[in-house]
């Protein structure tokens, strides 16, 4: 039998789990927020929701529940839900429609500035999943760097706070990274002169608008991790660049948000997944929280083929593997345990390894420039 101690462990994983239901249904409410927004429809829908709190009544007795009980807790969270839609609407109400770029840009722009003093602190405090590829990742760019045998010039594109960049620092000449937001980049040149680190210089860039400052030929290796070329919204654009500023022999390293992963194929998950970035299935865009406000990023799915057909000629594909497949779209309340943990890695990077193991969150793309 288990004891008290067991079972309150098992209370508070349960209670964590409720939590996380609620906010994927505050996640969804604020999307109905806006299509009553763009539609004008009716904020309080009294015969709907009634009709709702009536089905959770029956299900619940069905499930050995109180169902006054279940109509009481329903009751309470569509109030909630009401009232973060009136906050919504009436925040918005006056402001001028704006480019739907433009806004998803904007929101990225404000989350870094936010953001980019303690971005590095979520490689211990991050979910399980995303500690899983961010370790699988970091050993695969590693891999490949040591195949590159002319060790000039590195490129670090979406570089952050430099973290990849740095560490490329040891094995290139010389390294450049660049991102969109100015404090990221001004993060990575602090942590390069505090690490004393000479060889790595960081600037702000638009990929998406932008030429890269390299000559034509001049990089040995690049690297787009955790996601990034699913961020730009230029995607030709970037690659072209990609394919201009390459040695032939160079090699790159591109990782998506995978249009194939078990993640998306499953559909709306009513939990919170282990996973920082999950595309919002309904808006196919990052949702990211500013202040108090969930606002949208752009992110872009992609499958395979069509990276593949995006690829200018010059680039050639050697390697494509995903990862990870089932941590991804596991709660953190189930993989509490160390052992769970250590068998859900050791799956899926079995997974990665066949040519079925299509189904991880991230994309990774590998190749050369020919």
């Amino acid at each position: 039998m288990p004891d008290l101690v067991q079972l309150g462990d098992d209370l508070r994983k349960i209670d964590r789990l409720i939590m996380d239901l609620v906010k994927r249904r505050m996640d969804v409410s604020q999307l109905v927020a806006q299509e009553k927004q763009r539609t004008g429809g009716l904020m309080y829908r009294p015969l709907i929701e009634d009709q709702r709190i009536a089905g959770i009544g029956d299900h619940a007795r069905s499930i050995g529940l109180n169902p006054h009980m279940a109509r009481a807790m329903l009751y309470f969270l569509i109030a909630e839900s009401c009232k973060e839609q009136t906050i919504l609407l009436e925040s918005q109400a006056g402001a001028a429609p704006r480019p739907e770029a433009e806004r998803l840009k904007d929101n990225l722009l404000r989350l870094t500035e936010q953001v980019a003093g303690r971005y590095d602190e979520r490689d211990t405090g991050s979910k399980f999943a995303s500690q899983l590829y961010a370790s699988y990742e970091a050993e695969l760019i590693s891999r490949e760097a040591e195949r590159v045998t002319d060790r000039g010039l590195a490129l670090d594109l979406g570089c952050a706070t430099g973290r990849v960049a740095l560490e490329l620092a040891g094995v290139f000449e010389n390294v450049a990274g660049y991102d969109v937001s100015a404090h990221m980049a001004e993060a990575a040149r602090a942590k390069a002169a505090q690490r004393g680190i000479a060889n790595a210089r960081f600037a702000t860039l638009d990929l998406d608008e932008a030429k890269l400052p390299e000559a034509d030929g001049a990089a040995s290796f690049l690297v787009m991790n955790l996601g990034t070329a699913s961020d730009v919204s230029n995607l030709p654009h970037v690659l072209g660049e990609i394919a201009r500023v390459l040695k032939p022999g160079g090699r790159f390293f591109l990782t998506f948000y995978n249009a194939d992963a078990l993640l998306y194929k499953m559909g709306f998950l009513p939990w919170v997944a282990s996973l920082e970035a999950v595309v919002n299935p309904y808006t196919m865009c990052l949702d990211v929280k500013i202040g108090d406000m969930l606002a949208p990023v752009h992110a872009q799915l992609y499958c395979e083929s069509d990276v593949r057909a995006a690829l200018p000629t010059a680039l050639v594909v050697d390697h494509v593997t995903s990862f990870p497949e089932i941590a991804a779209i596991l709660p953190d309340e189930v993989l509490a345990d160390a052992k769970v943990r250590a068998s859900i890695d050791r799956l899926d990077r079995e997974l990665a390894k066949g040519a079925e193991g299509r189904g991880g969150a991230y994309l990774i793309v590998r190749g050369a420039k020919g």
